[in-house]
């Protein structure tokens, strides 16, 4: 019998939310001191880590945004290394919405098995379990939240 096959290996996309996933919260903004328009302070170092290992394991990396603006891929590494950037403000389709994440694996052309998805929306993580998505619950309260995720992703 083969060994077990971890998330990563059966994802083709991995889809990231940007706002207290990819960067900072607010609440971590600003018990950090950090101002909240200061981006490149913000990215977490942990996902950008992230983003590499899916990457070299052949997945495509999309984050999905409310709040993204592709202005800020020169000022956030993390926009400047994901392969693609999804800003729900271009057609006015937002989370929780299910056509924003199936505007996702449309662009991928994936499936929803084929698909996992992080984000520290109860209500968006819920709506793209109903789709058929692995769908993880990013806790910014955790230490450091990413260890968890990246634990899970490659077991």
């Amino acid at each position: 019998m083969g060994a077990a096959t971890s998330v990563l290996e059966m994802t083709r996309l991995l889809v990231l939310d940007f706002d207290g996933v990819c960067t900072l919260s607010r609440a971590e903004l600003v018990a950090a001191g950090i101002e909240p328009g200061d981006l490149a302070a913000s990215a977490r170092t942990s996902a950008l880590e992230m983003v590499g290992v899916a990457q070299r394991a052949g997945v495509r990396v999309m984050v999905l945004s409310n709040e993204v603006d592709r202005a800020w891929t020169d000022r956030v590494s993390i926009l400047a290394q994901v392969d693609e950037i999804v800003a729900c403000s271009d057609n006015g389709i937002f989370k929780p919405d299910r056509r924003a994440f199936q505007r996702c694996m449309l662009l991928a052309r994936t499936d929803p098995d084929q698909t996992c998805v992080v984000d520290d929306g109860p209500d968006n993580v819920a709506v793209a379990r109903s789709l058929g998505t692995t769908a993880v619950l990013f806790d910014p309260t955790e230490n450091d939240p990413w260890v968890r995720v990246r634990e899970w992703l490659t077991s």
